[in-house]
């Protein structure tokens, strides 16, 4: 079975999708999922509802199909045309503020993978989408080649807590001085913050399972640690009182009840002490005031 696009019309992130198409020859049947294939559309959502992300608004596109393979989001669709699933790793689905992809993670992928990596991002930053990527440490040599090339706006680094609690939450056996290395490589980038979720998983439970909350004690030793590595007590950190919900497209466990905005301003007076930018996330998201509109559409009817 070919694939399929599902896209609208005035929509930015497809005309993007149907220009890498283009240039690559890749034969697609696009589908206009709100003018004359919008019967189609329907169809199709009605009975994959569970793998497709609506927000408030609607069905962000472009939404590509191949076989039973669905991808959503500009950076994810350019993914799969790239290189399939092997590129799944580094691309999720993320709501994305206008002009900029996120939800590119660069910690568990495969780093042999790295020039189909930066061949999705190269075309994205040709065509003026921003980039936004994350980490948590792991593969910190695809730092190094994404500086090299001028392939991140923007990195977040998710530091789990103290560096006991960070490798115990990843549950691999990375070693500190990788961590570490990254951590200083994320400071060379023209924008960066670190973030700390209170309400973390439990060791070894990134992607499901039970959280537990750091004490302010456990964020003050993070904090610390940030200082000695970068050699700095004025980096940007954010703490986040837990993790977003999970969506149909994968994500972090649900939050721990209790853990708000307000009860842990303990732990951002703990970890002033030695980092004093350290401010608490108006968001779950760990953005506090980031435009977040998007090119959404109902699913139709």
């Amino acid at each position: 079975m070919g694939l399929t696009l599902f896209s609208v019309t005035g929509c930015s992130r497809c005309a993007l999708v149907k220009k890498f198409l283009r240039a690559r020859a890749i034969p697609c049947e696009e589908q206009d999922a709100l003018g004359e294939d919008k019967a189609r559309f329907a169809a199709f959502y009605r009975a994959h509802r569970d793998r497709i992300v609506r927000g408030r608004e609607g069905v962000e596109f472009p939404v590509l199909v191949d076989g039973e393979a669905i991808r959503q989001g500009v950076a994810p669709v350019l993914a799969w045309l790239q290189a399939g699933a092997r590129l799944d790793p580094f691309f999720r689905y993320a709501a994305s503020p206008r002009g900029w992809a996120a939800g590119i993670a660069i910690a568990a992928g495969d780093a042999a993978a790295a020039e189909d990596l930066f061949a999705v991002l190269a075309f994205l930053k040709r065509e003026g989408v921003r980039l936004e990527i994350a980490t948590d440490g792991r593969n910190a040599a695809l730092l190094e080649g994404l500086l090299a090339r001028g392939l991140a706006d923007r990195v977040v680094m998710r530091l789990w807590g103290p560096p006991e609690v960070h490798r115990e939450v990843l549950g691999e056996t990375v070693g500190l001085e990788e961590i570490e290395a990254s951590m200083v490589r994320v400071t060379r980038f023209p924008e960066y913050r670190f973030e700390t979720v209170v309400a973390c998983p439990a060791p070894g439970e990134t992607a499901s399972g039970g959280l537990r909350t750091l004490t302010p004690e456990e964020i003050a030793a993070t904090a610390r640690w940030l200082k000695e590595v970068t050699g700095s007590h004025r980096q940007p950190y954010v703490l986040i009182p837990h993790a977003p919900p999970a969506s149909p497209a994968g994500g972090p466990p649900p939050p721990e009840p209790g853990v708000t905005s307000s009860s842990i301003v303990r732990h951002r007076s703990a970890a002033r002490t030695f980092q004093v930018l350290t401010e608490i996330a108006a968001r779950s998201d760990g953005t506090a005031a980031a435009h977040t509109a998007r090119e959404e559409h109902p699913p139709a009817s």
